[in-house]
């Protein structure tokens, strides 16, 4: 949205010389770009996209739809009302529940959003087990136990500070004099002042 110009800038001859030109280009460019003097619109941001692309596209996507009714066809009733219950609405909308019978589809589809969550996180077995029953008896997956045991950490001794020291001071030591009587010519630990 352009800001509106007050009134004082009708008095600027700056804003005279730019209704000029814009006038001039309003009439001339037309011409101009039918003649071909003034270069076309940028087309950067625009793909060339060719008929064999469109037919690939086209072809991948019936593959992918036929896997996925091929999947959902091996699925067993069970397995269909726990995807069913995993799947966002969209997903709901367009999910194939004709391995349900008309029963279990009504079942299904009367369920409220908090119950479709509890089917959603049971298992296979418990969603064969609330088909079944035509009730929400959700059958939890068991916690898989820790793999890795916990570091156990331990408070260090005064003997053990003291060893830490010693062995800080001789690790410089070795930096700083490499060989007997030869200093070390590249040291890490050098003194900040020379007194």
């Amino acid at each position: 949205m352009e800001k509106k110009k007050s009134m004082w800038a009708l008095l600027n001859p700056l804003e005279w010389i730019n209704a000029a030109f814009a006038l001039l280009a309003a009439v001339f460019a037309p011409l101009l770009r039918w003649l071909g003097m003034l270069p076309p619109p940028s087309t950067g941001g625009f793909e060339n996209v060719r008929k064999e692309d469109v037919d690939d596209a086209k072809k991948l996507a019936e593959e992918q739809e036929a896997a996925v009714d091929a999947i959902t066809r091996e699925m067993s009733p069970a397995e269909v009302v726990r995807a069913y219950a995993k799947a966002d609405d969209a997903g709901r909308a367009s999910m194939d529940l004709s391995v349900l019978d008309f029963s279990q589809q009504d079942w299904l589809l009367r369920l409220t959003d908090e119950d479709l969550d509890k089917l959603g996180m049971c298992t296979v077995s418990g969603c064969a087990r609330s088909l079944e029953e035509r009730k929400v008896l959700p059958l939890y997956a068991k916690p898989q136990p820790e793999i890795e045991t916990p570091e156990i950490l331990s408070t260090p001794s005064a003997e053990d500070v003291e060893e830490a020291k010693w062995e800080f001071i001789a690790a410089r030591y070795r930096e700083l004099f490499p060989a007997p009587g030869v200093a070390n010519p590249n040291p890490i630990y050098v003194r900040d002042t020379l007194h």
